[in-house]
């Protein structure tokens, strides 16, 4: 009851601050305007509960993994806390279990990861060469996607493109590897080119199976974006 009678006074005060806004505020007088908030909030609520539910389930299983201590239980908690925006966290992890077996891309992999995320690209590239020479087919070749977003974060364009043809031989042109090479275009000055390239991957999201398009959408996004720049 106190759950129900909370929610409702969510919905009035966000209503009240909604009439407020200008362009939009007449959208949300009236029975309808109600209706829409409280769908709204409603909506914006479960999403919350959904996130902080799979935290609450990664908390555990980073915990869980704290009781042993090994490179490789080391290198699948290094694993969640990246994945869970943590790479600061991870680091040490994933130190531990590429030192401890050397022989895993995966760890060299995650690790090359993390140092891109905490902005060192240039031992994110050395980590992320070497993942792949262990294993080129790693993360389904995500690790050559990962080396030209180093590779071109560290200013070395030539060998981004170096590492995105590799992908592209083995996996044919994908929404995220076309908007990287748009990506390195651009920062080489080659405006026209980037923005083909740019432009090219609403339609290789559109040849995507369903059950795939929605993980590729977000490269359309940034592909719409990058050309907004060069238009600018």
């Amino acid at each position: 009851m106190l759950r129900l009678l909370a929610f409702f006074v969510g919905v009035f005060v966000a209503l009240r601050v909604l009439q407020l806004v200008p362009g939009i505020g007449w959208l949300f007088r009236g029975f309808f305007g109600f209706w829409l908030t409280a769908i709204g909030l409603a909506w914006g609520l479960s999403v919350l509960s959904a996130r902080w539910e799979s935290r609450r389930r990664l908390k555990r299983q980073i915990d869980a993994l704290g009781q042993v201590d090994n490179p490789h239980v080391r290198g699948k908690r290094g694993a969640l806390r990246l994945a869970s925006g943590d790479a600061r966290g991870a680091l040490s992890d994933l130190e531990a279990a590429a030192a401890g077996e050397p022989e895993v891309a995966e760890w060299a992999y995650r690790l090359g990861l993390a140092r891109l995320a905490l902005g060192d690209a240039r031992a994110a590239a050395a980590e992320l060469a070497r993942a792949e020479q262990l294993d080129a087919d790693c993360a389904y070749g995500g690790v050559q996607l990962a080396l030209a977003r180093a590779e071109l974060a560290r200013g070395e364009p030539r060998r981004a493109i170096d590492a995105l043809e590799r992908f592209e031989r083995a996996r044919d042109q994908t929404a995220e590897s076309a908007y990287l090479r748009g990506l390195v275009l651009a920062r080489t000055g080659r405006g026209p080119e980037a923005r083909a390239q740019f432009a090219s991957v609403s339609g290789i999201v559109a040849r995507t199976p369903q059950f795939q398009r929605k993980a590729q959408r977000p490269w359309m996004w940034r592909a719409w974006l990058g050309r907004l720049g060069l238009a600018r």
